[in-house]
């Protein structure tokens, strides 16, 4: 199945549940909202999954995506309707409910993947979903994320990302010839290489992923 085909299903399947699931005054506002993020696959496999399973029989519709964090693929997310909040991990394969925001969280460890040992660090750093940005749809708003490795706007790139600015000559990082000048070798030809060169670059202050390196990112060899 083409992308575009898994996401026309989910859509339909989303618009039946929202019929189904949703008082009916709330229906035309949950519908408005969907479209809004009808290219974003992540943002509906967050919501198919909850509107498959309303929490406790909520018949909600969704007013607001948060986002919270981000590691690796995983989105760490806050979802919001006119009276509750939720905390949910998301991909864009599936949804995952860790509970309501603020109340009991199903699965703790979830949050130590994203650096908080127990609830309540995370909640003393999030203490409410309205202090985090929304969550805009990749589909929109592509600078969002690296086009390349995925790393978010203030997440440092991953190793070898052809995006990353080299922070000696502000050059891009893959073209330009500091690392090897850095080195003091003519090619990188192995794993050690590759972990002196990552310490060297974090020792230097390496330039984390932002907006104005997309779609476009200098070059230290460009004319």
């Amino acid at each position: 199945m083409h992308l575009s085909e898994k996401i026309e299903k989910i859509v339909k399947e989303v618009e039946i549940f929202i019929q189904y699931g949703v008082q009916e005054s709330e229906q035309q506002d949950a519908l408005k909202f969907l479209h809004r993020y009808k290219n974003d696959t992540l943002a509906l496999q967050l919501m198919r999954t909850f509107y498959t399973s309303l929490p406790e029989t909520h018949e909600e519709s969704i007013a607001r995506i948060t986002l919270i964090q981000k590691k690796d693929d995983i989105f760490l997310l806050g979802l919001t309707t006119a009276r509750h909040s939720y905390l949910y991990l998301a991909t864009e394969q599936k949804a995952l409910l860790l509970g309501e925001y603020g109340c009991e969280i199903v699965e703790p460890e979830a949050l130590a993947f994203f650096g908080y040992p127990d609830t309540k660090v995370f909640f003393e750093k999030y203490p409410g979903l309205m202090s985090c940005e929304e969550y805009e749809s990749v589909g929109v708003t592509g600078a969002r994320f690296c086009p390349v490795c995925a790393s978010a706007v203030g997440e440092y790139h991953l190793l070898g990302c052809p995006v990353e600015v080299c922070p000696w000559c502000d050059g891009q990082f893959t073209r330009c010839s500091c690392r090897f000048e850095k080195l003091g070798v003519e090619i990188l030809e192995d794993e050690e290489e590759l972990e002196e060169l990552e310490r060297i670059l974090e020792e230097k202050g390496r330039v984390p992923y932002s907006k104005e390196q997309c779609p476009s990112y200098p070059s230290g060899t460009d004319e």
